[in-house]
């Protein structure tokens, strides 16, 4: 089971609530999605971008040492891009950017069982060019594509515009999991039918919404199920829905599901496992500090 995933790779610098530094470490949504997949056993290949500094050593080392297949780190000529995650007294994550995002030409490797995108990576010039040619690759093969458009309002900062962007991406996808952050930035006073709505009638066969303590929906044109999040001590969200991703694009795999021919058709049951299975990697990412994924070890599987 191989799976490329496309985006940006940065350092995060956390921030408490009271302003202290509180803890620098490896991030970026896509990154984080290639590490949780390979921790989860999965053949996990990564596409970026980072330098040759001191923060992009940090980023190489933690890919390596998590399992993942460096692709290709592109734009060594630009510092390698950092993101402040300030933490509110709800220990909630809110972000603050300095972008390089140029991952350089590739052709879509052979033999992928699945290509995931999204977050920066589809919205930062000129690496969207990059991802946006390699879906139509894949697309094009026959090749599953997932897509997490975690969006970020200090970079995406016209909602209309992003919530086009977005429908666009969903488009070309076969999975879309979003959040009720990117809910409420996108559409709000929406419903979250409303928002899986949008999602399927864009093109997705499944469409996903995380809703933090609230739980998680789980969409296809004939089966919706809304599944609760289970219990955790939380140290903080940073990295949850990434590892969400990644534990859903697993588990989506080793029930041998991710195919186009098979994803609108899953059922309650189907999307309840898939849906519960995710949601326990997320919480044990929660019960961590900063962006740490389980190994697959860590689920008792």
């Amino acid at each position: 089971m191989a799976v490329l995933v496309v985006g940006e790779s940065l350092v995060d610098v956390v921030v408490g609530a009271d302003g202290e530094e509180i803890d620098t470490r490896p991030g970026g949504a896509p990154l984080n999605v290639a590490v949780g997949l390979a921790r989860l056993d999965v053949d996990s290949c990564l596409l970026t971008a980072f330098a040759d500094d001191e923060h992009g050593a940090v980023l190489a080392r933690h890919i390596r040492d998590s399992g993942v297949r460096l692709l290709g780190a592109g734009s060594s000529t630009q510092p390698t891009s950092v993101a402040r995650a300030v933490l509110d007294a709800r220990q909630h994550a809110t972000y603050e950017f300095a972008l390089h995002w140029d991952p350089g030409r590739v052709d879509l490797p052979a033999d992928l069982d699945a290509l995931h995108v999204g977050s920066l990576g589809t919205v930062v010039g000129p690496g969207d060019q990059v991802v946006r040619s390699l879906v139509a690759q894949a697309r094009a093969a026959g090749v599953p594509v997932t897509y997490d458009p975690n969006v970020r309002p200090a970079v995406s900062t016209d909602a209309a515009v992003a919530w086009a962007g977005v429908r666009r991406w969903a488009a070309a996808a076969d999975v879309v999991k979003m959040s009720d952050d990117d809910a409420a930035y996108l559409r709000p006073g929406r419903s979250v039918d409303d928002l899986l709505d949008a999602m399927l009638s864009a093109g997705a066969a499944l469409a996903v919404l995380t809703q933090g303590a609230d739980g998680t929906l789980l969409a296809t044109a004939t089966a919706r199920v809304h599944r609760p999040a289970p219990p955790v001590d939380v140290v903080d969200t940073v990295g949850a829905g990434d590892s969400f991703m990644a534990g859903l694009i697993t588990a989506l795999l080793d029930h041998d599901l991710l195919r186009t021919d098979r994803l609108a058709r899953l059922s309650e049951r189907e999307l309840t496992e898939v849906g519960d299975w995710a949601a326990g990697v997320a919480a044990i990412t929660c019960s961590r500090r900063g962006a740490d994924p389980p190994w697959r070890a860590d689920l008792g599987a």
